[in-house]
Formats: structure tokens, sequence, C-alpha cells
């Protein structure tokens, strides 16, 4: 446990005192009923590339945006946004006209050592405690410019959202890692996953960086990491990094990273595949489910960075079952790679199959005998409309959410595509926005929106229009376009407007920052 800096609680006061001032300035406090006009150097409008959605709302105050999540309170909904700066709040009762409630400074996060100029990084999917009313904050090891061979902490803030308007630093719980933090076993545990840069003499960074640190938050003012972790030796046998972990409507927790995504039973009595024996799972010691590596000609770096598996309440969002593929035998997973500016032959969406991997297969293989899923369905934005032309196009699959047999999904440059996966064999485009200057991180369905953290424009409100929903009805592609249309493609003059994207010190592009962007003297950081 880390005491929190010296003048939180004076600044948390003075924050409380200035909410209704900065109500009053639209920049700060309501979002923009019209979208943003973007432009270039000649000030001429940047055209968006867009089929079956409407832009409905823009929070450009939220530039730097990386993650979101909400609460409902009572009759009012709030939306948490973290980004560069910090932790915004935001009331979307009315999800067309966001409304500003308080913001959690990057100052405020700041430790002893840190340089408030520089960018908070990363927590790149927001928890939410609903019930407790708690928000968690993953800090990585690049947080406020801290360069390698330095002191770099990593660790989880633990903030109080009791009043969404007035936000409490509680705590900070330093642990070996901080990328992604997320609530198991109703919030009482967290898993932490990320580089954690163990000491060791193996040459590759990410061999010894494959670990899942558990911490105790059942006392979210003294949470308490644990000695003992989870997901070892993930990569055939071998140890690697992890990355994020999705709880499934079944209560089992998806572990993604290199090596693909293995799930975990963290409650309740259940046979372990690998002892034979019955026992209790927990949240320290959980027992193995199912899952494993997609083959390598459909995810060439067994890189998986995060995934969803349709069950329970959550079964009629994803594919629809089948005897073939019945309920809860899918697993939809990404791969984050950048080699193919288009997402030909990297960065693609995966739906597995994960039948014949609950006996323990991905946690008895090794590089001698590897195991990996079955694949039903690929896709990329490649070929497709509304895609950019390489080579310089910055493409990755990334986050995704899904609603009623529809995925939204972040492919960076090449924006958030919409599509329907009621086949799971098939997966189909039924809209897309990609417009210019973006760069498409995550995207959340919320009632009949979706909210996007573009970390470049800042948080967008979207809408699929009923042609969208036709399109699924239909099982009809949105049409591919073989000849230039300024709808689909970038057009010759004026060039594109190109975002000065940094590698991270640690996950080089898979974790990219903006050059000189909230950095005090102008150069890359985080």
């Amino acid at each position: 446990m880390t005491p929190l800096p010296k003048g939180v609680a004076g600044m948390r006061v003075l924050a409380g005192a200035v909410v209704a001032l900065m109500i009053g300035f639209a920049a700060q406090g309501t979002a923009s009923a019209a979208p943003v006009v973007f432009t270039d150097e000649g000030g001429e409008p940047l055209p968006a590339a867009a089929r079956n959605v409407e832009l409905r709302a823009t929070i450009p105050e939220t530039e730097g945006a990386i993650s979101i999540n909400f609460v409902q309170y009572r009759h009012r909904d709030v939306m948490f946004v973290s980004g560069t700066w910090g932790l915004k709040t935001y009331d979307v009762t009315d999800t067309d006209h966001p409304k500003f409630l308080d913001h959690l400074t990057k100052q405020e996060l700041a430790l002893p050592g840190d340089d408030p100029a520089q960018r908070f990084w990363e927590n790149e999917d927001v928890t939410v405690d609903a019930k407790r009313k708690l928000v968690f904050l993953a800090r990585e090891r690049s947080a406020f410019g801290r360069k390698p061979g330095n002191e770099r902490p990593t660790g989880v803030y633990l903030i109080s959202a009791a009043d969404p308007a007035n936000l409490e630093l509680l705590n900070f719980a330093p642990m070996g890692t901080g990328h992604i933090t997320t609530c198991v076993n109703d919030c009482t545990f967290l898993w932490t996953t990320g580089y954690d840069g163990t000491p060791s003499t193996d040459p590759d960074t990410y061999r010894r960086s494959g670990k899942v640190f558990v911490t105790d938050i059942r006392d979210p003012r003294n949470p308490k990491t644990l000695p003992t972790f989870v997901d070892l030796n993930r990569n055939q046998g071998e140890t690697h990094m992890t990355h994020d972990v999705q709880v499934d409507a079944a209560g089992v927790a998806w572990v993604a990273g290199t090596g693909g995504t293995r799930g975990y039973w963290t409650r309740g009595w259940h046979r372990d595949p690998l002892t034979g024996k019955w026992r209790e799972a927990t949240a320290v010691d959980p027992i193995p489910y199912a899952g494993g590596a997609a083959p390598k000609l459909d995810m060439p770096t067994s890189f998986s960075h995060n995934s969803f598996r349709p069950i329970g309440r959550t079964l009629a969002d994803g594919p629809k079952p089948t005897p073939e593929h019945p309920a809860g035998s899918l697993l939809l997973h990404t791969e984050e790679a950048f080699e193919s500016a288009t997402c030909k032959d990297q960065g693609r969406f995966v739906i597995s199959s994960l039948a014949g991997s609950t006996g323990g297969e991905s946690w008895r293989a090794s590089p001698d005998k590897p195991f990996t899923l079955k694949t039903v369905g690929v896709w990329s934005p490649d070929d497709q409309e509304g895609t950019l032309p390489g080579p310089d196009v910055f493409c990755s699959a990334h986050y995704f959410d899904v609603q009623q047999r529809v995925v939204a999904y972040s492919w960076y440059e090449q924006g958030t595509r919409f599509l329907d996966i009621t086949d799971p064999t098939k997966p189909i485009q039924i809209a897309y926005w990609r417009p210019e200057g973006a760069v498409s991180w995550a995207p959340y369905f919320h009632r009949d929106r979706v909210f996007l953290a573009d970390f470049a424009r800042g948080v967008e409100v979207l809408k699929l229009s009923k042609a969208a929903y036709d399109a699924q009805e239909t099982h009809t592609n949105v049409q591919l376009k073989t000849t230039p249309n300024p709808e689909s493609v970038r057009p010759a003059e004026p060039p594109r407007k190109r975002l000065p994207l940094a590698p991270d010190p640690d996950y080089g592009y898979g974790c990219p920052m903006l050059f000189g962007r909230g950095c005090g003297d102008g150069t890359a950081c985080c």
C-alpha cells in the first residue's frame, strides 16, 4: 500500500468547488451536439468515410481518450472516460448531450518523482465496480515520462465514485505491472496484466512477463497484492506476456496475451483437468476451463489482445448457436499486430471454437507439441469498403464490443467497423465510421448508441442507422467499391491528416503514443 500524494485531499476540495464554474463553459461542460469539423492545414474539411452510421455528438476535450465504462446511479447514467489526462466523468442520461461532472487530473494521480506535465498512461480498459461505485485505473511503467533504467512504479489506483461529480482517490496499490486491471468474483479481487519486466537473463523481454497479478480489494482502502501469480507458461508451455482479462456471463475469466486466450473458473467447485480431481476454484488458485492459441495461419503472432465468449445473458449478442457451434462454444478474440497496413496478413478478428480444449490441452502444450483451437471465421478491413490503401496506414484490430449479434470494432486508422456475426463462419461489414485524422481505440455499446474512444479526436457518440440493421437482417455486406470513391478511399489532394504516432518504450507500436502531444518538452512521451 502506498500513501496518497500530499495535497490530494485539498485538490479534490478545490475541484469540487469549481465544478459548477466548469460546467458553465461549453468546451468543458456539455458535448457538442453538432460534429466537430476537422480540417487540413489549409482549413479545408477532412472528409469522413462512413456508411450506415450517424455522428450524434462529440466531446473534443477528451482527445487522448483510451477507454470508457458506464455505471447507473438510480435514474442517471454516468460515463467514465480514462485518458492521457486522467479520469473524467459525464452524465450521459441524455446520450446525445453528455454533461461534464468531474475530472481526476493527472496531477492528482502523480506519485513522488513523476513529471505531471507528461501524460498519464495507460489504463487500456477502465474497470468499475457498479455496486460499490469504485473505479480502477492501471498505471503503466512509462506513465509520466518514466524512462527505462530508472524507478518506474506500476500498479492500480482505487477511486471512489460514490458521487461521480466528486471523485475521491482512495489509494494506490503497487504491483509489478499496470497495463490493464479487471474485476473478478464480483470485484472482490483484481487481476492485473501487462509487461511486468521481471528481472531475468532471458534476452526476450516478453518471455519474462507472463503472469497475472492478483489483488484483494475487499477493503478498497487497504488493497493487498498477493505473492501468487496466475496464467503462467501460457505460450505453448513457455512464459510469455499477458495482456487483458474479460469475465464472461458464466463467470469464466478469459486471459488474453501471447499464446492465445485461456479461460479460468475463479469460484465454485469444478473438476481440475490437470489433476482430474474436483476442487474449489478461487481468484488466487483458479481452475483451467478451456481455450488456447489460434493457428498461425489465422493469427501469425499468436498475440491475442482481448476476447469475448457469448454465454448466458450475453448469448444473444454473439453468433447464433447451431448444432455445429452450440451455445458457449465460440470465442471471439483479436490479434493486435501492425505488419500489414490493411490488416490483410496480421491484426485480424478471429472467431475460434473451444471444442476440444476443455481437457487442459493448452496447459499441457509445449513447443514440441503445440495446441491450437479450430478457426471458425476471420475478418479484416482488407479490401473492404471504407479502407484506406497502404502502405503507410496504421492498422490492427484492437478493442471490440458486441450487442445483438453486431460487433463494433476498432481498427486504429482504419476506423470503427460494424460486423454482423450471426453466421460465425461469414462475418460481414454492415457499417463503418472512419473519419480522417482518427485513431479508433475502443467502441462501447450503451443503450442504442456507440460511444467511441478515439485517441486523436476524443469521445464520439455514434448511432447505427436503420440501413445497418436492414443489412444485418438480409446478411448483406456493405458494397465493396472497386473504383475511387470519396466515401471509401482518401482523396489524392489534400493529403490526409497523419498523426505523429510514436512507439511505447516497452510495447513498441503495440501501444502507440502521440508524438509531442502532452509532453513537457515536445518529444515522444507517455
